[in-house]
């Protein structure tokens, strides 16, 4: 265990509690209320007010707790005094370096739960703590320590006050020894005045002697002259005279019934206004007016003997402020209390939070019944446990309970903790009951829903078939769950260096290394490996991985290594027949590649077929058709120049399906370079592109605009050239061409359901390309982007049927998309979806 360090100024410390004289006293009512209400308040079944000496925590309190003390190197209070000012909470000391294997946590009374209020003096020396103790972790509430810390300020009061009266007690049994001793001197001593005179002059307590009715002073001492602020010029005047201050006062009224019947007069804590120092200032005083007679036996004087007991009375002063304030405190306490009285269970009083817990103000309880100011308790036998309190005198204490209340007009559950404590009065009738109520309905819903949570681990670790084992960190001893027993063959608990003697030698070093790591507080906390183990019994070898969290104390001292274990041998098995699958199809594919690079050289040499050898003899078909025509004409009859004619038509036919082709192979197989394109330029230089056919068909076009994306600049153009093209051609000769560019930024997740982008991009640009031609059935959609796809004749409309197939794949390689919409005779909408730039 860590022992706390040694306090700055430990001696005078120790001075400071011996001061008290509160070690080893018997127990005290006022200190167990205490201890008792922290208990309460907190819910803990142990509260106790700790003083801290060289060698031991001795109690004062010691509710819920049998013994008086303990070592104080098992002390939790020896370190809540290091920080007086502040409050020392330890959650769960099982998981605190500092206490983990202090013998009061690993056994009775098991103290897992700790939070300590050090119980500082006026002179801020820290002589132990208010402490609450529970065999659980838990949390207090802001509310509880704040309770708390008044209760602890009310301990030192009680001491400060002991302390005080001690001081006074002393002093008055030490002069009233000295007087019994004088008086003892004086009755021996009886028959000289002048000695007794000379007695009364040096008592150690105030005396003076008054003579006849006047009350002449005849004899005065210094400190009855102290007292009264005076001078012995006082002597031989009537009291009434030398102290006029006196007059309204009781005391001449006193003096002068002690002369005239004779009895003797004793006073406590009598309050006197006196002049001192030209200041009227009150005094207490305890005193007696004895009369004093002659051999006649009449009355002839009065001696008075006073002790100034001001202080005494300023301290019982405080102690009395001290109790209003905890009533104070109860009236501003942030725990449900109300006092119900026997009579039909009236509310006599109810602390502002008692009444939010009810939902009622304490002005709406105060003077009536329970079952009037609540009446929705009826029902649940909170009135059947407070006549059981009355009559029994029975404390009842009950945790978790359910109360059905109405709250705002609405009826909810909510859960307390609940105290009913009889009140007794001074013939031990119990007049009522104090009902102290903390709301813990968030608590308990909280650990059901922890409760929930734990089941599901429970029943997902199951599921995940995971072992659970653990080693000491003092001991090496390695625990482990009926999983891992049977994995390693084990046969009870061992230590943990001998479990590596079932690892496979081929992962021995490894697991070594990996177990050095961990146990190494500069290294590593943490540890993830997968090794293989051999059971001794049956022989079976299982890979496991393994997954270990080291815990380490703030001086670096090894607490405790949990871990978790995963039989994946089945999985590793899959994984090797998977490798073995995966070296299988990447020689697959490797000559599919090799197939495919022959496949895109082949369709290169087409290309450069297409563009050259078939590109020549169609070029001369057309050349020589046209001069056969010119040169001709008048020879030949109307069929022969039809026939040269359509000879042309589709020698042209054939040399733009050529080139579309063409077109298409290269954005096929091409490798794209792409780079930040302005959509703006592109679309600028296409209009320019397009400027004789849009002028020739006086076509309208308007554009929005666009953005900038990362693109190839070539096939962009070829997209774009394509459908203004096509919006241009399929406008029906004689109506004017107007066409509509959009551009729309849009989230992944708003694209249509048949636009299925490649790209991971989760931002598209949407380009409408809108024309009012004669548009087409949306039931041909799926056609029209395919090569060679037409839907209208090539004499209605001219074309190679390649364009539309030729925007898809550069669109494609783009990782975009791209759809139409239409109706026949209503124009045509075509919908382009390409990436936007990531930031």
């Amino acid at each position: 265990m860590n022992l706390p360090l040694s306090l700055p100024e430990e001696n005078n410390r120790l001075d400071a509690l011996d001061s008290y004289d509160i070690l080893d006293t018997l127990p005290e009512q006022e200190y167990d209320e205490l201890t008792q209400l922290a208990s309460q308040i907190c819910q803990t079944p142990i509260a106790l007010i700790s003083l801290v000496d060289d060698k031991r925590q001795w109690f004062k309190s010691n509710h819920g707790l049998t013994v008086r003390e303990t070592p104080r190197a098992y002390s939790f209070c020896a370190h809540a005094i290091i920080n007086p000012s502040e409050t020392l909470i330890v959650p769960d000391s099982r998981e605190d370096s500092r206490f983990a294997q202090n013998p009061l946590v690993t056994g009775d009374p098991y103290v897992i739960f700790y939070a300590g209020v050090p119980l500082v003096d006026e002179n801020g020396f820290a002589l132990g703590s208010l402490c609450v103790i529970d065999n659980t972790p838990k949390q207090l509430s802001q509310a509880q320590l704040s309770a708390l810390k008044i209760l602890a300020k009310q301990v030192v009061n009680l001491l400060t006050l002991r302390k005080q009266n001690k001081a006074l007690k002393e002093n008055e049994e030490r002069q009233r020894i000295e007087i019994a001793q004088q008086i003892q001197m004086r009755a021996a001593l009886s028959e000289s005045e002048a000695r007794f005179r000379s007695l009364l002059k040096e008592a150690p307590v105030a005396t003076c002697l008054l003579v006849g009715r006047d009350m002449h002073i005849e004899l005065a001492n210094d400190l009855i002259l102290g007292y009264w602020g005076k001078n012995s010029s006082v002597i031989g005047k009537p009291l009434a005279e030398a102290i006029p201050e006196l007059k309204g006062q009781p005391f001449l009224d006193i003096l002068d019934s002690v002369f005239t019947t004779g009895e003797t007069y004793i006073a406590q804590n009598m309050q006197a206004s006196l002049e001192v120092d030209g200041l009227l200032v009150n005094y207490y005083f305890d005193f007696t007016y004895k009369p004093l007679r002659n051999q006649t036996g009449q009355v002839y004087g009065i001696m008075n003997m006073a002790v100034d007991v001001t202080s005494r009375v300023v301290a019982q002063q405080q102690i009395d402020e001290a109790q209003q304030q905890i009533l104070s405190s109860f009236e501003q306490s942030p725990v449900a209390i109300a006092l119900i009285d026997e009579q039909d269970l009236t509310f006599r009083m109810a602390n502002p939070f008692y009444g939010q817990l009810v939902g009622r103000s304490p002005e709406q309880l105060v003077g009536k019944s329970l079952s009037s100011a609540l009446p929705e308790l009826q029902g649940q036998g909170f009135d059947q446990l407070l006549n059981q309190v009355i009559t029994t005198g029975e404390p009842y204490v009950a945790h978790e309970t359910a109360v059905e209340i109405v709250r705002q007009n609405r009826k909810e559950t909510i859960y307390v903790d609940l105290t009913y404590q009889p009140r007794r009065q001074a013939n031990g009738h119990v007049s009522g009951v104090l009902v102290i109520a903390t709301d813990i309905t968030g608590q308990v819903r909280s650990r059901q829903k922890l409760e929930q949570t734990q089941e599901v681990l429970s029943r997902a670790v199951e599921l995940a078939q995971l072992g659970n084992w653990s080693i000491d960190g003092t001991t090496h001893i390695l625990t482990f769950d009926e999983r891992v027993r049977d994995w390693w063959g084990y046969e009870d608990n061992i230590i943990a260096d001998k479990a590596f003697a079932h690892v496979h030698k081929d992962d021995l070093d490894r697991a070594l290394a990996a177990f050095a790591q961990i146990t190494n507080p500069v290294s590593s906390d943490r540890v993830e490996i997968e090794y293989r183990v051999i059971n001794p019994k049956t022989g079976r070898e299982r890979m496991l991985r393994v997954v270990a969290q080291a815990y380490f104390s703030q001086t670096g001292q090894l607490l405790r290594i949990v871990g978790t274990s995963l039989d994946v041998t089945q999985q590793r098995l899959l994984q090797i027949e998977l490798e073995r699958m995966v070296d299988e199809r990447t020689q697959e594919l490797t000559f599919a590649n090799q197939d495919l690079k022959r496949s895109n050289d082949n369709l290169q040499q087409f290309a450069y077929i297409a563009s050259h050898d078939l590109q020549e003899p169609l070029r001369k078909i057309q050349s020589f058709s046209s001069l056969l025509t010119q040169k001709f004409d008048n020879q030949l009859d109307e069929q022969a120049l039809d026939y040269l004619q359509r000879i042309s038509s589709a020698g042209s036919r054939m040399s733009l399906l050529i080139k579309d082709l063409l077109t298409y192979s290269r954005i096929t197989t091409r490798q794209q370079t792409f780079g930040l394109v302005s959509l703006n330029t592109i679309m600028a230089d296409v209009l320019d592109t397009l400027s004789w056919e849009i002028e020739k068909r006086k076509a309208h076009v308007e554009v929005d605009q666009l953005a900038v994306i990362q693109g190839d600049e070539s096939q962009l153009s070829q997209l774009f050239q394509n459908l203004l093209s096509n919006a241009i051609k399929f406008t029906p000769t004689g109506q004017t061409p107007k066409i509509q560019i959009e551009c729309f930024l849009r989230k992944r997740s708003e694209l249509p359901t048949d636009v299925r982008p490649t790209s991971n991009a989760q931002v598209f640009y949407q380009i409408n390309v809108i024309d009012q031609g004669i548009g087409f059935d949306l039931k041909y959609l799926d056609r029209i982007f395919q090569v060679f796809q037409r839907l209208h004749g090539k004499n209605e409309f001219p074309g190679s049927g390649v364009g539309l197939a030729i925007c898809e794949r550069v669109v494609a390689n783009h990782g975009g998309g791209i759809t139409a919409t239409s109706l026949p005779g209503e124009g045509a909408t075509f919908c382009v979806y390409l990436p936007g730039l990531t930031k």
